[in-house]
Formats: structure tokens, sequence, C-alpha cells
């Protein structure tokens, strides 16, 4: 399987709590980057692969800002409204990550597809 980058884009990104359980090493580090950055938009760089989705603010060069979503924790893509640049929001089992870029819906069917590939493949080994 090849690990390339299939997106890359800028955009900001903004992580809600949504208080149900989850301990996973996402929620781990969605908990990290609340704690760095709160409720905040955060503007930067979306990168996406096949099993991951990085996240680099552009304020901070510090390593602890960034952001690594394995594509397995997440539960739910939707895309929500905007006039010029949607919201796509990643549910994970205790945080939404929301999205706002250009290309929103393309992206979310993107992360859809890999996150529904990535669980039919998971559930086989």
């Amino acid at each position: 399987m090849s690990y390339g980058v299939l997106v890359s884009k800028t955009g900001h990104l903004m992580v809600e709590t949504t208080g149900a359980g989850g301990d996973s090493d996402t929620d781990a580090a969605l908990d990290r980057f609340q704690l760095l950055w709160g409720g905040a938009s955060v503007p930067g760089r979306l990168t996406l692969t096949k099993l991951h989705l990085n996240y680099i603010p552009n304020r901070a060069g510090r390593g602890m800002a960034m952001l690594n979503l394995n594509l397995r924790d997440i539960t739910e893509v939707e895309i929500g409204g905007g006039r010029v640049s949607k919201v796509v929001g990643l549910r994970t089992p205790r945080h939404v990550v929301r999205i706002r870029c250009l290309g929103a819906p393309a992206l979310a069917t993107e992360v859809a597809e890999l996150v529904a590939d990535l669980k039919r493949h998971h559930r086989r080994v």
C-alpha cells in the first residue's frame, strides 16, 4: 500500500469535544491540540494520505502543535454549510474536528471513502 500524499491544502481547523467516551490515540492527540489552541479556528496546512490526516498550523513552529489523525479512528464524516467555503466535520469517539477549506465537499468524499476502505480492510485482517 502506498502512503503518498493524496490531498494537500490550506484551511482552518477547530476541535470540539463531544463529551462522549473515547480512548484512541487520535482522541489523545486532539486533547493535546485543544490544550494548546483552545476552541480557536487555527489556520494551517492539511495533508491527507491513505492512513492519516496531518495538520500543521501556520502560526507555530512547535512540534507539539502538529496534529496527526488516524483515519481508522474517524466514525463519521459530515459536510456543513458555508457561502464560499464549506466545513468538513470528522467525528471521533470523543471529538469533532471541523475543517473549513475550499473544495470541502471533495475532501469529505475522499476522507469518507478512505475511512470506509480502512474499516473494510481492518475487518478482514
